[in-house]
């Protein structure tokens, strides 16, 4: 048994090594990523130490970009009546003068494939299989490593999988195993790392601890996920201001604070989940550039969440639209303010009368409606989902999941939450708070709890 396994990711130019890479080690910055040929021009390598000692190698290597004449050219470097084996043509090949000049791309590939235990070979199953990929595949099986061939885009319309198979299979590559980088499937990174187990017996323990480590991290970030989605609830539903009714700049204040805490807890799980927080979303969903494009008091917003708008949440909505004094000349589609408006007061309807003549005549209190706490859950959630199963190596635009039917859609805050109505210190919204409070921490802990139950 290996303590330490090396795999080189080889390919032609442009066929999605460096993407497979980022997917496997969940990094969307490691190289560089372009439609131009030959992006990769060096080896780079991460190195991901195990448990028991163990570690795992990555090394990202350019493509091959002219392989028809490399081929040519180290078979007119034998000499006549020489046999030689396959790593014995590649050496000669390092040591001629063209490995540092015309070839030198290549001659990295093939150096670094030598000084590793295995290659893992991406193919672009949308491109034809033609002459070239022959005597690549070709150079590269002289090196007389194992070979894993990684079927890149399989997801596509126009892919020529049957074809690419036929030509592994005559060259005496049969470890073939479809991953499609961008959009891999649930399993995918099981079964790369069990084909590779099988292609190199020595590592298995250490494949073996890699898996474990893949389905540590995977359960640690999704527990820390939800902590910072309810340390968010919390501060929200704590939070509460102190403002007469036509007090419009308290009210824009109000709303702008949830606002920045929202973007918070946006900012937190892209770090988390190790995705850049200028992140783009699909224009019809909310997250544009790290930022929600449907503002989180947009009532239209909060029904194609599915979210149950109570009688008294509308009608504190409808006098915000129609009571300019009251709501800062917030309208109904764009600000169903915090506490519909004008808070706790206006929950239903036949609140309106009298309590609306005692908001004009002094202090209220202002709060954030249980609807929109249960919104900005969903809301949350919906991200946490979508960056649980994206891969690193997807430059495409975020696309939000969509979540089962749950509790938060009823707009009804659970009973751990609703205690945090009490204690305004717990916010981080407003002064003297208190984080290290350890109710405020119990608090928090349980609202996580029911996320995970969502």
């Amino acid at each position: 048994m290996i303590t330490s396994l090396k795999l080189a990711i080889v390919g032609h130019a442009n066929f999605g090594k460096t993407s497979l890479l980022r997917a496997l080690i969940r990094d969307s910055h490691f190289g560089d990523v372009s439609d131009k040929p030959g992006t990769t021009r060096h080896v780079e390598s991460i190195k991901l130490p195990l448990a028991d000692n163990t570690d795992i190698t990555f090394y990202d290597t350019p493509g091959f970009e002219d392989s028809l004449t490399l081929y040519d050219y180290i078979n007119q470097l034998i000499p006549q009546d020489t046999k030689l084996d396959g790593v014995d043509k590649l050496t000669l090949f390092l040591q001629s003068p063209e490995a540092e000049n015309l070839f030198n791309q290549e001659a990295k590939v093939i150096r670094q494939v030598l000084n590793c235990d295995a290659a893992i070979y991406v193919i672009d199953v949308r491109e034809p299989v033609l002459p070239k990929y022959h005597d690549e595949l070709a150079i590269l099986a002289n090196s007389d490593k194992p070979i894993l061939a990684v079927l890149n885009f399989v997801l596509t319309e126009e892919q020529n999988e049957k074809e690419w198979k036929r030509l592994l299979s005559r060259m005496g590559i049969h470890a073939i195993i479809g991953f499609n980088a961008v959009f891999p499937h649930l399993d995918g990174e099981e079964k790369l790392y069990k084909s590779l187990a099988l292609l190199i017996e020595p590592a298995k323990r250490i494949l073996d601890n890699w898996l474990i480590n893949i389905a540590e991290i995977r359960e640690s970030r999704n527990h820390t996920a939800n902590l910072i989605i309810a340390e968010a609830l919390v501060d929200v539903t704590a939070f509460y201001e102190m403002a007469k009714s036509d007090d419009k700049q308290a009210i824009a204040d109000m709303q702008d604070k949830v606002r920045k805490r929202e973007q918070k807890a946006i900012n937190d799980l892209l770090k988390l989940y190790q995705f850049d927080s200028t992140q783009e979303s699909e224009e019809n969903l909310p997250l544009i550039k790290g930022r929600y494009n449907a503002d989180l008091f947009n009532i239209d917003a909060l029904k194609m969440m599915g979210i149950h708008l109570t009688k008294g949440f509308v009608s504190g909505a409808t006098i915000g639209a129609s009571i300019d004094l009251a709501t800062g000349g917030l309208s109904f589609g764009s600000a169903a303010l915090i506490g519909a408006v004008v808070g706790s007061l206006m929950q239903t309807a036949k609140h309106y009368g009298s309590r609306m003549r005692y908001q004009l005549s002094g202090y209220s209190k202002l709060s954030v409606d249980d609807v929109i706490i249960c919104f900005l859950s969903l809301r949350l959630l919906r991200l946490k989902e979508s960056l649980n199963y994206r891969s690193h190596a997807n430059l495409n635009p975020v696309r939000l999941s969509k979540l089962d039917k749950n509790e938060w859609q009823k707009g009804v805050l659970p009973k751990s939450l609703k205690l945090a109505r009490r204690y305004s210190h717990w916010s981080t919204l407003s002064k003297g708070t208190r984080r290290n409070d350890k109710k405020r921490q119990s608090i928090i802990n349980d609202v996580a709890q029911q996320l995970q139950l969502s």
